[in-house]
């Protein structure tokens, strides 16, 4: 987070271009596997997404840009996942998780990149950047109808500094209002996500004095009926260390809510490899593979995800 020009966007493993998969489908189908192809579009047969307005701030729009499955496929609503991309609050555009977009719509979920303002130290902070990601949520639920969008099964996914965002969606007061609600998401996906703000001087100095950063600090506002988390991070992450975010799901724990975390050895930040950039000289990362697997199968679990690809 302290380096964020050398931020790098997620790096979809090469390996989901076109490979079958099993799922476990866990709580729903206990011991049951469930066989699925996944293809993600080729290089110019990409699709492009719809994009819409979902929040007006001194004049500028902040959009949504949306990526549906088949429509002639996914008649019913769907599960939906809005994406929230890391940059240290200060870089980076929604089109950093375009690639993530498009798997999760290959899968049958509504994918959403989401774009929320950058962060300059003075007129713009992380705390807006938080306000943007709740004003995101609401608004798919509010527009589920038009999305096709099933509004129980919305999960919120961040990476890095999005992680923060993606996790604050779910904070709220100690008596929420319906509006505080609407703005939570169902489920909480994070990979390597920066929720050890109160140490980390990038953000406090974005943040300026101006607000309490104890007021997003997730630590402080963990409370039972969370959504269900699955937290994913590498072992060697020096900028979010591995001990804070289990201190997170502990906690989580604690208040019994569901909270899983997988850290893997031997991977920094982002499940990147430290030295070589989270490839194994050149081939597909192992690491990620594995983590998306387990991704898929905790959304599997709740429902978000289907379980299997209608047919034509």
């Amino acid at each position: 987070m302290q380096r964020a020009e050398r931020f790098r966007p997620f790096s979809f493993p090469p390996m989901y271009k076109r490979i079958p998969l099993l799922f476990l489908a866990g709580a729903l189908v206990a011991g049951a596997l469930a066989s699925r192809a996944q293809t993600t579009p080729q290089a110019g047969q990409e699709s492009e997404p719809d994009s819409f307005v979902y929040e007006q701030v001194g004049g500028k729009d902040l959009k949504l840009y949306v990526f549906e499955p088949a429509k002639s496929e996914y008649r019913k609503p769907r599960g939906a996942i809005l994406l929230f991309h890391g940059g240290g609050w200060s870089a980076g555009t929604a089109e950093w998780t375009y690639g993530l977009a498009r798997y999760f719509a290959s899968l049958g979920m509504v994918g959403i990149s989401v774009e929320y303002r950058l962060s300059d130290g003075k007129q713009v902070t992380p705390f807006d950047a938080v306000e943007d990601g709740k004003a995101a949520v609401r608004w798919v639920r509010g527009h589920a109808a038009v999305l096709n969008v099933d509004p129980k099964k919305i999960a919120a996914y961040g990476e890095s500094a999005g992680g923060l965002i993606a996790e604050a969606t779910a904070t709220t007061s100690e008596s929420p209002s319906k509006e505080e609600l609407n703005g939570v998401p169902n489920a909480l996906v994070l990979f390597s996500p920066a929720l050890n703000i109160e140490q980390n001087e990038r953000f406090k100095k974005l943040a300026g004095t101006s607000r309490d950063v104890g007021s997003i600090a997730p630590m402080q506002h963990v409370r039972k009926g969370m959504p269900p988390t699955i937290i994913l991070t590498g072992e060697l992450d020096k900028l979010i260390p591995a001990a804070a975010l289990a201190e997170f799901c502990d906690k989580m724990r604690q208040n019994r809510n569901r909270c899983e975390l997988q850290i893997y050895p031997g991977a920094g930040h982002m499940l990147d490899t430290p030295g070589d950039q989270g490839e194994d000289k050149g081939g597909p990362s192992k690491t990620k593979y594995d983590a998306f697997l387990k991704l898929d199968q905790f959304l599997l679990s709740l429902g978000i995800l289907p379980l299997e690809k209608p047919k034509n």
